[in-house]
């Protein structure tokens, strides 16, 4: 299959393969409401009834995993195609880490209170609370920063076209 083929006919599989998986995702789901709104509300989640949503669940899991594979994938593809120009990218990751780590090293695994009753009553460990920390900083830094860096370029962009 060559890359031109994929160009002009790629979005069209896309389609029919989306199509496909939400029929095998939709059927079982339709199929067995009945039999689900049958059973008491707080039993429906551990009901055989409830297995429903598993073809859903399983392929949600699957997609998601053959995105993050492929963008892995690519992305270290283009950095062996072309260094020089995947370098910029790098950099940015680079700094990501590096942010993540201080985030890391600043969080605290919470040793009194609700969060640290909570924490016990899940089994978190200390390293995965902290992860979990650096995690949501990380996650709002970089929105916050999306969110300014949109208002900065379109003032930019204001002046730049008046």
């Amino acid at each position: 299959m060559s890359y031109s083929y994929l160009v002009k006919k790629g979005p069209m599989f896309a389609f029919i393969i989306a199509v496909v998986l939400i029929a095998i995702c939709i059927i079982p789901i339709v199929g067995g409401m009945q039999a689900l709104d049958s059973v008491p509300q707080p039993q429906q989640a551990s009901s055989e009834e409830g297995n429903i949503f598993y073809a859903a669940i399983y392929i949600s899991i699957a997609l998601f995993i053959i995105a993050v594979a492929a963008a892995v994938l690519l992305s270290l593809f283009q950095v062996i195609v072309n260094p020089k120009a995947a370098m910029k990218g790098l950099i940015s990751f680079a700094i990501l880490v590096v942010i993540f780590i201080l985030f890391y090293s600043m969080s605290d695994a919470a040793s009194s209170g609700s969060l640290a009753q909570t924490i016990e009553k899940f089994g978190i460990s200390a390293v995965t609370s902290k992860v979990i920390g650096a995690s949501i900083a990380l996650t709002i830094l970089i929105g916050i920063s999306s969110i300014a860096l949109i208002i900065v370029m379109e003032i930019r962009n204001y002046f730049k076209n008046s």
